[in-house]
């Protein structure tokens, strides 16, 4: 009995948890908040126009990852390896392979961002969106994905900790009818 109470013991001081983290002063609302900051990361950090410069994601969307950490809890199911990602380069390699082959991407918010605050270093949000995305050669497709982001606090504000993003099929119509 007493190693195995010795044994949870070890095991809870081990695990990192919330309540480890340096809490810092990020906003809650405004300029830089959770939600404001879900909502650029899809609207300006992955829209894309015909013409656009060459997409590159550590310039493109590197305001909104730690690419220092190791730790980190990256998915989406655009993967072709359906991995989950510890380092933001490694998550944008996927990003590398699949944004080149699109002409444009263009998206909608359906719902959201709803943000819940998981305690003094953490949030999390979670948005729906539609998107059309147009390849360089083939068809339109229209998609519909919801994101669900663990933010953490840090020195340099809010930084994705944990990331998941699962689409399926859309019609062109029902995208049409997004607002």
């Amino acid at each position: 009995m007493f190693k195995a109470a010795l044994a949870l013991a070890a095991v809870i001081h081990s695990a990192p948890s919330f309540s480890q983290e340096p809490s810092t002063n990020c906003p809650t609302t405004g300029t830089n908040s959770v939600a404001e900051l879900h909502r650029e990361w899809l609207m300006v950090g992955w829209e894309r126009d015909a013409g656009d410069p060459a997409f590159n994601f550590k310039q493109d969307l590197g305001k909104y990852y730690d690419f220092a950490r190791t730790d980190l809890n990256l998915f989406d199911d655009f993967d072709p390896a359906l991995k989950v990602r510890a380092t933001a380069q490694d998550y944008g390699t996927i990003w590398h392979a699949l944004v080149p082959n699109f002409k444009s991407v263009h998206h909608k918010i359906t719902e959201g961002p709803n943000v819940v605050a998981a305690g003094p270093s953490y949030s999390h949000s979670v948005m729906e969106f539609a998107f059309e995305v147009t390849p360089n050669k083939g068809d339109v497709a229209h998609l519909v994905s919801r994101t669900s982001i663990l933010w953490r606090c840090g020195p340099d504000g809010w930084k994705i900790f944990k990331e998941h993003n699962s689409a399926r099929p859309l019609g062109a119509d029902a995208y049409r009818a997004y607002k």
